[in-house]
């Protein structure tokens, strides 16, 4: 009986998703025009590569996935199961991470604002846990990572339906499958494997490397002109 109460819910949640997911702080600004157009790309919530980041966008998704935290000034990792995965399936990818985190070794953080949702289940979602980083420069969109439980596997029927079949290999560490979607640069990847207690779960990444990319290029920018200014401040000393 329970299971079927269950099945109802999640069935119930699913609909409603169709109609919502596209699948598809001092930094928080006012609504712009920018977040009335139709979210471009891959999107969860309404929310795609052209978005922008808001009080307003904060509010929203706390409405749908429950209390969040908040952080600034954070690393960025793209790495999916172990270091060795990006090289052998997305060399692109793993290139970008490169990027992100030079020098190798160190702790490079970036201008970000990062949400997280822990209780997301508790708002009747599937979502076992939510991670959303945006640029404090752009406020776009960079990653996005969502950890799912037995559920993920209805939210994949949804996601198939929106944007058809995906590329895919099989994992061998975890045993799991790994589907994946590109618009561009920009990747959705979907990674479903069993946990250690034999339970399916399901990691979905949407990777917008095109933002990525130009959060990098705006800092190479801002470092060249750090680097002339206290230059410039050096030969003016002697």
């Amino acid at each position: 009986m329970e299971a079927n109460r269950r099945s109802f819910r999640v069935t119930l949640w699913i609909i409603g998703m169709i109609s919502i997911l596209s699948f598809g702080c001092s930094n928080e600004k006012p609504e712009s025009k920018v977040e009335a157009d139709s979210p471009q790309g891959f999107t969860f919530f309404d929310l795609g590569a052209n978005s922008k980041y808001s009080r307003s966008v904060r509010d929203r998704l706390g409405k749908k996935l429950g209390s969040d935290s908040i952080s600034q000034k954070n690393t960025i990792d793209l790495s999916i199961q172990d270091s060795g995965f990006l090289e052998k399936w997305f060399p692109a990818l793993a290139d970008l991470n490169r990027k992100l985190n030079w020098p190798a070794g160190q702790r490079v953080e970036h201008d970000t604002t990062k949400l997280m949702y822990r209780y997301a289940r508790m708002e009747n979602t599937p979502f076992i846990y939510v991670e959303l980083f945006f640029s404090d420069d752009t406020l776009k969109p960079l990653l996005f990572r969502i950890t799912a439980g037995p559920d993920g596997d209805a939210i994949l029927e949804t996601i198939h339906k929106k944007y058809g079949p995906p590329k895919e290999f099989q994992g061998k560490k975890k045993k799991g499958r790994t589907q994946y979607w590109e618009d561009g640069d920009n990747i959705f990847i979907v990674s479903s494997y069993k946990n250690r207690l034999g339970t399916p779960e399901y990691l979905f990444y949407i990777i917008y490397a095109d933002n990525l990319k130009e959060m990098l290029t705006a800092e190479e920018v801002k470092r060249k002109a750090e680097d002339a200014r206290v230059r410039k401040a050096g030969e003016s000393a002697f």
